[in-house]
């Protein structure tokens, strides 16, 4: 197992991660935050007619309260686009220090101090149940740990576990974090990485998941990745996953990845596995792919799978076929 990290891979697979793995970004927000903790709001006052003071009371300390029992969270409830305290409701606050600007408000030392909302999406989720058991409480301490000088090998090990077995509120993010961080990836033991790779070809039902996965995995590079995840087109139909697996096919292998897909196709017999193999070829949007395509869409001639393939190449000469088709 070899760790090449690139700029060029990292930047292609975010720039193409669904929307549903992009909106989550709790792993930033406690990274980001001076103070996490499990709170809730118990009261709530306007300053002016722009800025409202929120009281919060710390119900868990994860990391930066230094034993406060309470703080104050600035609110601009006119904004429309940003986090704000609930009330009655316990969850994860991940708090940056806003007294500079309370002191340019005039606020009084003695509410303080203050803070706001990093802001990041699911930077503020609810926290249910027995919190020593919570797996969002557990995943900020994880990070807290980290921040506090924990050793790269246990926050990785920590975080693997999670990524495999650990709760669906929290598995996205512990995979999603090792992805961006290389540091962390490269201290990951050989026994831990085949579990993540087997997690990653056998998970069918959470499609987000197994993409969070699989990309962590081409990350690190992994030998006989894609002859891996190709297993799994068809079983799971999602177009999303065959996109996944042609982006990732192409970032490794560049030209060479429509061959490795390819290869597949003689010895599928179900209909709906060779759409996913011929979607996921035209996903890789390779030249190499594209002649295979345009060979099939002329001696197939009207086929559905070829159809849906040329869809997702990205090449005016796909687009030109598709339109062909259609008129």
């Amino acid at each position: 197992m070899r760790c090449v990290f690139t700029l060029t891979v990292l930047a292609t697979t975010v720039a193409t991660l669904p929307a549903t793995l992009r909106a989550q970004n709790l792993r930033r927000g406690i990274s980001d935050a001076d103070l996490v903790a499990v709170a809730r709001q118990v009261g709530k006052r306007p300053h002016n007619d722009r800025v409202t003071l929120h009281r919060v009371q710390i119900l868990e300390d994860v990391f930066g309260s230094d034993g406060r029992a309470a703080v104050t969270v600035l609110d601009w409830p006119r904004l429309s686009v940003h986090q704000r305290p609930m009330p009655r409701q316990s969850r994860l606050y991940c708090l940056r220090s806003a007294n500079v600007t309370a002191s340019r408000l005039g606020l009084p030392a003695s509410e303080g101090p203050y803070y706001k909302m990093v802001g990041w999406p699911g930077s503020n989720p609810l926290v249910t149940g027995d919190r020593s058991k919570n797996p969002i409480v557990g995943f900020a301490n994880v990070i807290a740990r980290a921040k506090a000088g924990a050793s790269a090998t246990s926050t990785a090990s920590e975080l693997a576990t999670i990524a495999v077995r650990g709760d669906a509120s929290v598995r996205i993010e512990a995979a999603r974090l090792l992805t961006e961080r290389q540091d962390l990836r490269k201290v990951i033991a050989a026994p831990q990485w085949s579990q993540i790779v087997g997690r990653a070809t056998g998970e069918t039902e959470d499609v987000p998941f197994k993409i969070a996965l699989a990309e962590l995995c081409s990350e690190q590079r992994l030998e006989g990745l894609v002859d891996n995840l190709a297993v799994s087109l068809g079983p799971v139909s999602d177009p999303r996953y065959a996109r996944c697996v042609g982006r990732i096919a192409r970032a490794m292998h560049g030209e060479g990845a429509s061959a490795i897909l390819e290869r597949r196709l003689p010895n599928l017999r179900n209909p709906r596995d060779r759409v996913a193999v011929l979607r996921a070829i035209g996903a890789t949007n390779t030249e190499t792919a594209l002649a295979l395509l345009l060979r099939l869409d002329k001696v197939m001639g009207k086929d559905a799978a070829v159809e849906a393939a040329l869809a997702e190449h990205r090449s005016p000469q796909a687009k030109a076929a598709v339109l062909r088709r259609k008129q």
